[in-house]
């Protein structure tokens, strides 16, 4: 297989000075992330008659991106269709459907997005094009870890890493290494997710790619979020907030968002916690995000239970629920059959409670999400009447954090997740001193 990687250079033979002049420019404006621009001068290169097809589709999905970038997903769908349809050439095909799959995985269409990477990954090896093949395993990876097999994910997307460095591919390797951390997050592999998304934000900084750097800076934050470091978690958010709002990144501000008002939360600022984490849902539901819709409809019900604020805490796992079915992945079934537990349990519905904390726990535990199994365990220890069984519960949540905890390298970072009153209440009802860890 060829060791030439390479997003951009292709032939230019047979195309006027002006179509190709057009082309740099728009190049050039896509590479600075000015992308109303790039989208500009792509148009006025498609505008020339008799140009080749491959350089008419490569024109198609370069401005089908800087659609996609800016959140106009209708625009980039019809240019990525249209790169597809325009070009016979493999190769060209093959990166347009990584595109549609980008998209479709977006929207939450897992099987769509499955079918086009894995025709995009048999193109791309049969014309042996690494770009492709590494944008294909990166989008298999993605799909693998959305829907809990995260053995699968790791898999595909250390393969597609290692294609990406074997090429110097600096701003693939980047994606790629996000992908890994999130990966390595959704597992309680806190250690590991902090040196993928440390390793992201250094190289993308490295090619001035302000859209992921504030992506990883996000990343970042949700790490520290989730060890209850919610002081540094903010201080990240707050970065990528203003990072992303410079940069025009619509499609993050939504997340970023939603972990802004977790943080907030988390840190005894309700009020002003619900501002973010509503904007978040609005704003996920505008983009048709369902993924990042399901996660800030788990994180609002979590808020308004944990508040006494029951009536909403309903209507919003109701929605969480339906957003799960419609992604049809463990994941989200897990968070929604969990939120429905927890509210379940305060309203006194004890049994009912323990059926739906069962649930969650056969979903998760096919989608290996060890932040969400102590937690989890947690929960039901609390809602069987069985004494002993809700010591063997107790056990395991501490087994799940005292997992969590012993890799971590940060002293600080470690005693802060200790030493967090949901944590800590875990490990005194199990008699474990959190200085023993």
């Amino acid at each position: 297989m060829s060791d030439t990687i390479s997003s951009g250079q292709f032939s230019l033979a047979g195309v006027s000075a002006a179509a190709a002049a057009a082309f740099r420019e728009g190049r050039k404006a896509s590479s600075d992330q000015e992308f109303l621009q790039a989208i500009q001068y792509f148009s006025e290169a498609l505008e020339f008659d008799r140009m080749p097809a491959l350089f008419r589709a490569r024109v198609f999905e370069y401005r089908g991106l800087c659609f996609w970038l800016i959140g106009e997903f209708r625009a980039a769908e019809k240019d990525y269709k249209e790169s597809l349809s325009t070009s016979e050439n493999i190769d060209q095909m093959a990166r347009a459907r990584v595109r549609l799959g980008e998209l479709a995985d977006f929207r939450g269409e897992y099987d769509v997005a499955t079918e086009l990477y894995q025709q995009a990954l048999k193109e791309g090896n049969l014309t042996e094009n690494l770009l492709v093949v590494g944008r294909a395993q990166r989008g298999l990876g993605i799909l693998a870890r959305r829907q809990g097999n995260t053995e699968r994910a790791l898999r595909q997307l250390t393969q597609a890493l290692a294609i990406f460095r074997q090429g110097g591919e600096t701003r693939e390797q980047g994606r790629v290494l996000t992908s890994l951390g999130r990966t390595r997050q959704a597992r309680g592999e806190y250690q590991q997710a902090l040196a993928a998304h440390r390793e992201a934000y250094m190289l993308l900084e490295s090619v001035n790619d302000r859209w992921r750097v504030a992506q990883a800076l996000n990343d970042l934050g949700e790490c520290h979020q989730a060890l209850y470091d919610v002081e540094k978690a903010y201080d990240y958010h707050q970065q990528a907030l203003k990072l992303a709002t410079e940069a025009g990144a619509k499609l993050l501000i939504p997340e970023i968002k939603r972990n802004l008002g977790v943080d907030l939360v988390e840190s005894g600022q309700y009020e002003q916690g619900l501002v973010y984490l509503q904007a978040a849902l609005q704003g996920t539901r505008e983009h048709g995000n369902r993924e990042h819709e399901a996660l800030t409809l788990y994180q609002l019900a979590r808020a308004y239970l944990h508040h006494g604020d029951d009536g909403l805490a309903v209507q919003v796992v109701l929605a969480l629920t339906h957003v799960a079915e419609l992604l049809n992945a463990d994941r989200y079934r897990a968070l929604g059959a969990f939120a429905h537990g927890e509210l379940l349990f305060h309203q006194g519905r004890k049994a009912e409670a323990l059926s739906e904390l069962n649930l969650a726990m056969l979903a998760a535990q096919t989608a290996v999400d060890r932040g969400i199994l102590w937690k989890l365990h947690a929960a039901m220890s609390h809602a069987t009447e069985n004494e002993q069984i809700a010591a063997v519960h107790l056990n395991i949540a501490a087994e799940f954090i005292r997992q969590t905890a012993e890799p971590l390298q940060d002293a600080h970072l470690r005693q802060t997740f200790l030493n967090a009153p949901p944590v800590l209440a875990v490990l005194h009802a199990a008699n474990i001193n959190p200085n023993q860890i």
